[in-house]
């Protein structure tokens, strides 16, 4: 059955020894967890818990070979352009377990990979894209290892907070970074509060005799393989080779639009080839950098210019 595996539970000490390595207060981190799933991540009928996001599908399939499979999603009603909110009807149709796997379902069908990359999963709710992000090398990897059970689960929860720079806010208790980096922003602050409240909560009651050990924080917590692109944004490849890409491809332009310039100046009835040559090559370069940052951004959850240089 699609989403049900072998659903292991966390070991008693495990969610404590995250916080100790984090130096965060548990209540703080457990907080995350009532709010996306009440806590729990399966469904009664032991599948795994998701959301099916049709925003992400659309942005998943979009692009000239995906035409055919986009058309058919927007048809089926599982993709769309835009974010619609609960209260404007955009979960609608995945109000139980049943209609949200149909959904999947549907999707997987159509490409499993967008499908897998366009939910939100487990006790944490982590985006599908966010594999690598949780040190995952595919979203399949991801999807398999999760259903497996919690430790899995919360392994990728610590590294989604490390490498999405969420710690020190958990640690403070900054609901509101949280709420922008963990859910993407446009929640008004409704999420923030609810992780407050449930923080507030848990550490008067069940955590209320927790005594804090501080660890120094870890590089990769418990012991989870890090995957080798899980950078944040700022401090990626992509964008640091993108700066280059601009500044070579600027120039090249630059230099060969001077040349034609004068050419026309001094009276050329056309332009030489390689002038011609040269303002192309520069423009393919500009046209292929803002191209691989953009898809780079895209991949990392399309962060604002505040949370990629935070």
């Amino acid at each position: 059955m699609l989403g049900k595996g072998a659903a292991k539970a966390l070991e008693p000490d495990d969610f404590e020894n995250l916080a100790r390595q984090l130096s965060c207060h548990p209540a703080n981190l457990e907080a995350i967890a009532k709010v996306e799933s009440r806590g729990f991540g399966w469904f009664k009928d032991g599948r795994i818990k998701i959301l099916f996001e049709k925003h992400i599908f659309y942005r998943q399939l979009r692009g000239k070979k995906n035409k055919t499979k986009l058309n058919k999603a927007i048809r089926l009603g599982l993709a769309r352009r835009r974010f619609i909110s609960p209260s404007r009807g955009g979960y609608k149709d995945q109000r139980n377990s049943k209609a949200r796997y149909e959904l999947l379902q549907m999707a997987m069908d159509i490409d499993p990979t967008a499908a897998l990359k366009s939910i939100s999963m487990g006790t944490y709710q982590i985006m599908g894209f966010n594999y690598e992000v949780c040190g995952f090398k595919s979203v399949h990897h991801m999807w398999q290892d999760f259903l497996v059970g919690e430790k899995a689960q919360l392994i990728a929860f610590a590294n989604f907070l490390k490498n999405k720079q969420l710690v020190r806010a958990i640690r403070e208790g900054d609901f509101s970074l949280v709420e922008a980096r963990y859910n993407g922003g446009g929640l008004k602050g409704r999420y923030a509060r609810k992780m407050e409240q449930h923080a507030n909560q848990l550490a008067s009651g069940k955590w209320a005799n927790w005594q804090e050990n501080s660890l120094e924080i870890t590089d990769h917590p418990l012991d989870h393989e890090q995957a080798q692109n899980a950078k944040p944004l700022a401090k990626s490849r992509t964008l640091k080779g993108s700066g280059v890409g601009f500044v070579g491809g600027g120039a090249i332009c630059t230099q060969n639009i001077q040349q034609a310039v004068d050419q026309l100046q001094k009276g050329a009835d056309h332009l030489s080839s390689g002038t011609i040559i040269g303002i192309t090559i520069g423009i393919i370069i500009l046209i292929g950098t803002a191209w691989a940052l953009y898809s780079r951004w895209d991949d990392a959850g399309r962060p604002s210019p505040t949370e990629i240089f935070a």
